[in-house]
């Protein structure tokens, strides 16, 4: 008797283990809802669950960005339908510094149809990154870049970003890049910016 309980133990505990192996979980699952009730209930709760986004990422204000890779672009889930100027920014960069008014400038224009986010690349904690962003009136997503190394990371490998800030990528409403640029922008130039990416 014992003799044949062990084999049926050993082979209960390798189903239960199998999560990496998609042919595996597969042809379990298919001896599950065909044997019991219990199980297959189990395995549609598993087919259910909402695939997790490439990155998430974290604004200082608490607002929670999913986001996935799309061929020439990215899909920002919160923002679908909507024009993104991505940039990467430093507290202690010249030319990022000037930008700020401008875009503070354009957010509070009231677009609807329009997002800004900005990661700080500089080091700055998100403690310190809140007070940097209510010292310069800053009305628009912001994001530390400490949190977010794996994002920053992604983007300079599909962008070819040396590094160099500001960087801007601006997306269209269908999440496609349609601008990449290094250097500092005026008013003047985000708004042209804008109005091309809106059409």
């Amino acid at each position: 008797m014992t003799k044949k309980i062990l084999p049926i133990a050993l082979a209960l505990l390798f189903i239960g283990c199998s999560s990496d192996d998609n042919s595996i979980n597969t042809k379990t699952s298919d001896k599950n809802i065909t044997s019991s009730t219990p199980s297959s209930k189990i395995v549609e709760k598993k087919e259910d669950k909402k695939k997790e986004a490439l990155f998430t990422l974290e604004t200082i204000t608490g607002k929670t960005l999913n986001i996935d890779e799309k061929e020439a672009g990215l899909n920002i889930h919160e923002f679908k339908d909507k024009v993104v100027f991505l940039l990467f920014f430093g507290h202690q960069c010249p030319p990022c510094m000037a930008e700020v008014p401008s875009l503070v400038a354009l957010t509070k224009e009231g677009h609807k149809d329009l997002e800004i986010i900005a990661l700080e690349v500089q080091g700055l904690d998100e403690d310190r990154l809140k007070n940097f962003a209510k010292n310069k009136n800053i009305n628009y997503n912001l994001i530390s870049g400490n949190k977010n190394q794996d994002f920053i990371g992604y983007v300079a490998q599909k962008a070819g970003w040396s590094g160099a800030i500001p960087f801007l990528l601006a997306m269209d409403k269908n999440g496609t890049v349609q601008v990449v640029h290094t250097g500092g922008l005026g008013k003047a130039q985000f708004d042209n910016i804008y109005k091309e990416l809106k059409k």
